[in-house]
């Protein structure tokens, strides 16, 4: 089903004077404008809901667009203006994700005033001003973005629902947040017994996971710790998680790794599995953290990358930040580049198991995100990688990055974003700003002081 963007043109009529000027036919312009938005989103159905001449216009086109079905978000498009027309910010009253645009020297008196009206009422909502109209078709990618969202499903798999850690912080209002998740995005949540991935694992035929063992073996640097029967014991778990994912028709898991390994309900670490999981697109998240989970999938949706879930580590008299995991991507800039070097090696806190060490490159602008959806909050700071530290203590990867470390420590807000946050290798901090506006997330600028 295909993205729904109900449309609806602000103007003038044509006899009267007025930004552009008179005799400026809206009627044709909006018939224009829409002939081009459509060419260049093909994949998003423009509703067109009508041209606003007059208060009366607005009250019509606003019930059109009550009773219209399976809308995804809403443009508002100046086009010219002779008065304003204060009853059109009824139009922002629709529940729906709002771009609002202007055509620059034509509907910016309407553009503006809609604008500060959007802010003030916390509306969710994009404004662009822009000559070109590219700048329009990025933004309503991000409806696109959203619509896309609907339906996922995140399976986690756990048997416990304690909070006390900070990545199942999101749990200490359990079934709040799930049911978050479906209203905010239309994500559904659902909770697996280990039982059930543990029958699929004692599925998996041997032979195909010694072979996918035996490719890892092949590419990585080197193999450490782990013998080459953990590493076939990981192939097979990531066998059975693949075949889950296929089966209850969704593309993130994140497993309680910790806990069930302790417990010995997990027959390996699913630290390898994951790694292959989000070079190949599909999401593996440590720790059953939703949060990340959710963050990593909104991420990868806006960046076509794969996010590297983490703990920050500071090294504040050298500005240095210091992103620290036993699994990461290696494929950091999308699935079809080429991978980053690295080591199979055991899991850094019990040096059992088998985990990822990858050598990650420098020189690259890295932007690092967490979401809370409980808080209606998104935390954002950026970075400059530096390349990997190699050491025995903490997690297996780290990554190791220049930024404004004083005050992103100054910033940190443990209690609602917890410790994890996750990185994608690239400048994405705009895209992500306007994707928290139309989603109606507030911003927390880690490394922007006076936050």
């Amino acid at each position: 089903m295909s993205t729904k963007v109900f449309t609806v043109f602000l103007g003038k009529p044509e006899d009267e004077g007025g930004w552009p000027h008179v005799g400026f036919s809206c009627m044709e312009r909006a018939e224009y404008l829409l002939s081009k938005l459509r060419s260049l989103n093909q994949h998003i159905d423009f509703v067109n809901g009508g041209i606003v001449y007059n208060p009366e216009d607005v009250t019509i086109i606003y019930n059109k667009l009550k009773e219209a079905s399976g809308i995804d978000g809403v443009l508002i498009y100046g086009l010219g203006a002779n008065r304003l027309i204060p009853s059109t910010a009824m139009l922002l009253d629709s529940g729906y994700p709002t771009i609002l645009g202007t055509d620059v020297f034509g509907g910016d008196k309407f553009f503006l005033y809609l604008h500060d009206i959007a802010r003030k009422k916390n509306v969710p909502s994009l404004a662009v001003s822009s000559l070109d109209i590219r700048e329009l078709k990025e933004a309503l990618d991000l409806i696109d973005i959203l619509h896309c969202l609907k339906g996922q499903r995140i399976l986690i798999i756990e048997d416990s629902r304690d909070s006390s850690d900070q990545a199942h912080f999101w749990r200490r209002q359990y079934e709040k947040y799930v049911q978050q998740a479906k209203n905010l995005f239309g994500i559904e949540v659902l909770g697996l017994d280990p039982k059930e991935l543990l029958e699929y694992y004692k599925k998996q035929e041997e032979g195909k996971a010694s072979i996918l063992a035996q490719e890892w073996i092949e590419t990585a640097q080197s193999v450490v710790e782990p013998t080459q029967r953990e590493i076939i014991k990981s192939a097979k778990l990531y066998l059975a998680m693949k075949s889950l994912l296929r089966d209850k028709k969704a593309k993130v898991i994140t497993i309680d790794c910790l806990s069930l390994f302790y417990a010995h309900k997990l027959p390996a670490y699913p630290c390898l599995g994951f790694w292959q999981l989000n070079n190949e697109g599909l999401l593996g998240v440590c720790q059953a953290d939703l949060e990340s989970a959710i963050t990593q999938l909104v991420g990868q949706s806006l960046t076509k990358r794969p996010g590297f879930v983490s703990d920050p580590v500071f090294d504040t008299p050298n500005s240095k930040i210091i992103y620290a995991h036993c699994v990461a991507p290696t494929k950091v800039f999308g699935k079809e580049r080429t991978a980053v070097p690295y080591k199979i090696r055991s899991h850094a806190e019990d040096r059992k198991g088998a985990a990822l060490e990858a050598l990650m490159p420098p020189g690259e602008v890295l932007t690092t995100v967490k979401i809370n959806l409980l808080a209606r909050k998104t935390a954002i700071h950026q970075a400059e990688s530096v390349g990997s530290m190699e050491t025995e203590r903490g997690c297996r990867t780290k990554l190791v990055a220049k930024a404004n470390v004083a005050t992103i420590l100054e910033n940190w807000d443990f209690n609602t974003f917890g410790w994890h946050r996750v990185t994608f290798f690239g400048d994405f901090r705009r895209i992500f700003f306007n994707f928290a506006r139309l989603a109606g997330l507030s911003i927390v600028e880690e490394d922007k002081e006076g936050r």
